[in-house]
């Protein structure tokens, strides 16, 4: 696109609240900006019947924007609060407005989520081999971490499971201890770590029946992660899909994997190069 062109994009870019009305768009936008960027022949039918848009919208509506341009959704991202982990993504962009800075629009209402929970630990999931990505969430803090690979296998139904409970078999009464579980555990995990919202987002929307189990939760737990970050400085780290892909011609449809990022307090503001890709 002509630089002239660009710089009206960026001049009528504007971010707002993602609004109800807006959720078919930001959806079909989703499918299609990872269909392109991996190269499927149909992108919009990518990801199949999983739905990331909305359930994430659902999960909590305040904390889902928008970018439009001359007033239509060009792109959308989503954050999380996790108690002292903050997440976010997907964050998506229509591919024919990729290159223009509204990835770095929209990375910003996130960032002020973040300031505002004080989550200490902050992350996503990115794609390892596109320096584009890696690029645009160091300008935030970001900094690579962990690599995960992305495998699947088919799941055949199986007897249920001794002493298991489903969250949505309990009653009103018993959900408050149900959770307070859940906190435990995850807090073993990681200190802080509060998973509830997702738990109660899940139920109300009926997507999955989330489960808790009748066993003890360990008072203390050997998992480096438990303890990795205590006493330390706010760590970012980066966990989710994005959105403005930076693609070689082509990634091998043999799998894929995904680039766990950590971060320090870097500025959020400063003299970067302005000849990094975004």
């Amino acid at each position: 696109m002509p630089a002239a062109n660009r710089s009206g994009v960026a001049a009528s870019v504007s971010v707002r609240p993602l609004a109800g009305p807006d959720l078919d768009r930001a959806d079909e936008i989703f499918r299609v900006a990872f269909g392109t960027f991996l190269g499927i022949p149909e992108p919009q039918t990518f990801f199949g019947s999983a739905d990331y848009v909305r359930t994430r919208w659902a999960a909590d509506p305040r904390a889902a924007f928008a970018a439009t341009v001359d007033g239509e959704v060009a792109g959308s991202n989503f954050a999380a609060d996790w108690g002292s982990v903050g997440f976010f993504g997907p964050l998506t962009v229509r591919p024919d407005l990729w290159d223009q800075g509204i990835g770095r629009r929209l990375m910003e209402p996130v960032m002020d989520c973040f300031d505002t929970w004080e989550n200490r630990h902050l992350g996503l999931f990115t794609f390892s081999h596109s320096p584009k990505h890696l690029e645009l969430y160091r300008r935030y803090g970001f900094w690579p971490r962990f690599l995960t690979a992305v495998m699947r296998k088919q799941v055949a139904a199986k007897d249920a499971v001794p002493g298991r409970v489903l969250y949505g078999e309990l009653g009103a009464a018993q959900r408050p201890a149900a959770l307070s579980l859940g906190r435990d555990l995850t807090g073993a995990v990681y200190e802080g770590l509060d998973l509830e919202r997702e738990i109660v987002a899940v139920q109300a929307q009926g997507s999955v029946t989330p489960s808790s189990w009748r066993a003890p939760v360990p008072a203390s737990t050997d998992w480096p992660s438990a303890t990795a970050e205590r006493g330390r400085r706010p760590v970012r780290t980066c966990a989710s899909s994005s959105s403005e892909p930076y693609a070689p011609a082509r990634m091998p449809r043999t799998g894929s994997s995904g680039c766990w990022m950590r971060a320090s307090s870097w500025p959020r503001t400063g003299d970067w190069s302005s000849s990094t890709p975004e």
